[in-house]
């Protein structure tokens, strides 16, 4: 009889095993596999990115007047482009009305890379536009306009040098998806005041990729 009651105090002193997924080394692989993750998503973004740098057609896109008062937010610009009005009452007039939707719209390129509306289109399909005209994609949101970014980045005290910007140059690839790189004023002279608009974009770029991956 005290061997039994020995062997049920026994169980009861000893500690329950944890389950698998609650050991630390399980806990610790988890951790390893996340960080992996978060570091190839930045590599990859990072290759896209240099490769739609370097591969992009360049276009200037002229800025729109904006809110004084929103304009200059400390480290980054509010950004609105001429053309975003013309896309949106041409958008307006082929669904009559808008609330949100995607699609491309054809730029004409000047021989100062300037970009013109010309009208709409469904696709990015090239086949049938002229040597001078490619298409750009965009997003309608609420009744605005966003092509690419509507914000750009610079260091913290440099706002003054971009009080000039009249262009945002960016850089389309084949998808007819642009990219802002820089800022350029009216005599066609890009900026050089220090952007960190680079890490802007691969940061949100990562961001997008784990949200997507998430299902957000």
């Amino acid at each position: 009889m005290s061997d039994i009651n020995a062997n049920v105090l026994a169980r009861n002193i000893l500690p329950n095993p944890k389950p698998w997924w609650q050991k630390r080394a399980f806990k610790i692989s988890i951790a390893l596999l996340g960080l992996l993750l978060v570091i190839a998503i930045m590599t990859i973004n990072v290759a896209k990115y240099e490769t739609h740098l370097a591969n992009g057609d360049t276009v200037l896109l002229e800025l729109a007047p904006v809110d004084p008062r929103g304009f200059m937010q400390g480290d980054y610009m509010t950004l609105r482009y001429a053309i975003a009005d013309e896309i949106l009452t041409a958008s307006e007039q082929r669904r009559n009305e808008v609330e949100s939707s995607n699609g491309y719209a054809i730029i004409q390129v000047d021989k100062n890379n300037v970009g013109q509306f010309v009208r709409l289109a469904d696709s990015n399909n090239r086949n049938n536009l002229a040597a001078n005209e490619l298409p750009i994609y965009y997003r309608i949101r609420r009744n605005q306009v966003k092509l690419a970014t509507n914000a750009f980045f610079f260091q913290e005290g440099h706002a003054e040098a971009f009080e000039t910007a009249k262009y945002g140059l960016f850089r389309v690839n084949d998808k007819g998806e642009p990219l802002l790189t820089d800022m350029v004023d009216g005599e066609f002279v890009v900026i050089e005041g220090v952007s960190i608009q680079d890490e802007k974009i691969v940061d949100e770029s990562a961001e997008n990729t784990g949200r997507q991956g998430t299902g957000m």
